[in-house]
């Protein structure tokens, strides 16, 4: 019986190209490489735009919700599973369903994030397409400013939402 090697929970990770696009901020604002990946997750959530990107042009950020982020872990996972369920045309009260999914999206043994492997793809995918968002749709350069790429993304963002409320009545 061969051993497989011991291997923990999978990374969260950013696009190189994003890396590069928030430059400007991560001299200046940023203080860790998981807040340029959290407004590119929040962007596509709320687009609903997922991207596969391969790992090799998405380097590892961290394994789990950095202390900064870690009071809003269950929001955004919830905003994620939501997401994916909807994706899926799974309503709710499909009992069966939701668990089912729920389950090969979640690992609550998972210490960092409690997603599973294919949890975390997914996360990050959304992500991924998060930056397709903000690079194709929300702004027309690259931040160079915190205060007016803040100003930017909340305005975009609102716009957002406010076009899916108007999609869901």
């Amino acid at each position: 019986m061969v051993n497989e090697p011991i291997r923990g929970p999978q990374p969260f990770r950013l696009r190189d190209d994003a890396r590069e696009w928030f430059k400007g901020l991560y001299e200046r604002d940023f203080r860790v490489g998981f807040d340029a990946f959290y407004f590119c997750f929040i962007a596509g959530i709320t687009s609903g735009k997922k991207a596969p990107i391969p790992n090799s042009a998405a380097a590892e950020l961290v394994a789990y919700f950095p202390d900064r982020y870690g009071s809003r872990k269950q929001l955004l996972i919830a905003l994620f599973l939501t997401q994916e369920l909807e994706d899926l045309g799974i309503e709710m009260g499909e009992k069966t369903d939701v668990h089912a999914k729920i389950k090969k999206l979640l690992d609550p043994n998972a210490s960092g994030h409690n997603l599973s492997d294919e949890g975390v793809k997914e996360f990050n995918k959304y992500a991924h397409g998060g930056f397709e968002v903000l690079r194709d749709e929300w702004f027309d350069d690259r931040p160079r400013s915190l205060e007016t790429f803040l100003r930017t993304f909340k305005q975009e963002l609102d716009a957002a939402i406010s076009k899916r409320q108007s999609l869901e009545t």
